[in-house]
């Protein structure tokens, strides 16, 4: 895995990680708490996809050194 691949991972990551706590102490940005929840569980979800690719990536990279 490349040092870039390794950084955009890193960014995804911090980037979702930095969206969900956001949307998570932004409930009263939203029309309705239903709206907050749907905004919250989609960020949720990301945020669980970057964390698996930022692992997934980890682990290549330690079974390539």
């Amino acid at each position: 895995m490349t040092d870039t691949t390794l950084h955009s991972v890193a960014a995804e990551l911090e980037r979702a990680r930095t969206d969900y706590l956001a949307v998570s102490r932004g409930a009263h940005l939203y029309a309705s708490p239903g709206d907050h929840q749907e905004a919250e569980r989609r960020a949720w979800e990301r945020l669980e996809l970057a964390l698996a690719a930022a692992q997934q990536s980890e682990q290549q990279t330690a079974g390539s050194a």
